[in-house]
């Protein structure tokens, strides 16, 4: 008489992977969570033994963080709103326009070897000139509203995932179109269920560099011409000598930063969860 475990295997039920994927994950918890602890104990420690204005122990600068984004009476403060989240508008906007635009433009030169040799030396040339450059040119061109900002981040953030996409749609084997070809599915239907999907590793590793560069652009486009946002805060902090603030700031940026990555980690896990599951039998 066969036991449970093998009636519940030989109907494809993976009863051992639960046990295995908890201990993986707790081990990559542990990968960050141990380090950070320890660096936070070590920064902490120094900085009562050797007390310094332009290092706050790690401590002050949460709490300060707090008050800023949480204290008072209310549930939040003011400048959650009209920083933290008017920066994380901004960011969220430039990036989606920019990563879209990217994969629209990425997938026309990965398709088309016309498009992609009268395409290729334009993008090479203004890819070469840092964003954080273009800045003074957007300001004139748009002034200093959040126009502005959300255009220079779409910017800035398009080109990593266009030239991701362009290298992942124009790298897919030539039988898989063939074999769509063969099965008569329009070129419409090929573009959404072959070229896109094998092509999605390559874009998502666009994605999450874009995703980094958004929020540094956007901090960046907050240093001119602004009167909210975290950036805006870190120069106000910053001219006026008050260092906790600044370390406050930056701490909240870390945190979104964090966020933002955890989001897209967990995104790409379920998107590709094919891809990582064909690596991880090979």
């Amino acid at each position: 008489m066969p036991t449970p475990t093998r009636s519940l295997e030989t109907h494809g039920i993976p009863i051992a992977r639960r046990p295995r994927r908890s201990r993986k994950a707790l081990i990559s918890l542990g990968y960050f969570v141990i380090p950070l602890v320890v660096l936070v104990s070590l920064w902490q420690l120094a900085t009562t033994l050797n007390p310094s204005p332009f290092f706050p122990p790690p401590l002050a600068i949460a709490e300060n963080l707090w008050k800023l984004l949480f204290g008072g009476d209310a549930l939040v403060t003011e400048l959650f709103f009209t920083d933290f989240l008017t920066t994380v508008g901004r960011m969220l906007a430039g990036f989606a326009i920019g990563t879209a635009w990217g994969i629209v433009v990425g997938t026309i030169m990965g398709r088309s070897r016309a498009a992609r040799e009268t395409v290729t030396p334009i993008v090479e040339l203004l890819r070469s000139i840092p964003a954080t450059a273009t800045l003074p040119l957007f300001i004139i061109l748009l002034g200093g509203g959040d126009d502005m900002r959300v255009v220079f981040i779409a910017y800035g953030v398009s080109w990593f995932v266009l030239i991701n996409t362009a290298a992942g749609v124009g790298s897919i084997h030539k039988t898989m179109l063939d074999l769509g070809q063969v099965f008569k599915v329009s070129r419409t239907r090929q573009l959404f269920t072959i070229v896109l999907p094998a092509a999605m590793p390559k874009i998502f590793a666009g994605i999450r560099i874009a995703s980094t560069a958004a929020l540094l652009l956007a901090i960046v486009s907050e240093f001119i011409l602004a009167t909210n946002g975290i950036g805006f805060q870190l120069i106000q902090a910053q001219g006026r000598f008050q260092l906790l603030t600044m370390w406050s700031w930056m701490l909240a940026l870390a945190i979104l930063g964090l966020l933002i990555n955890s989001l897209l980690d967990y995104v790409e896990g379920r998107v590709l969860s094919w891809h990582k599951l064909s690596r991880a039998r090979i």
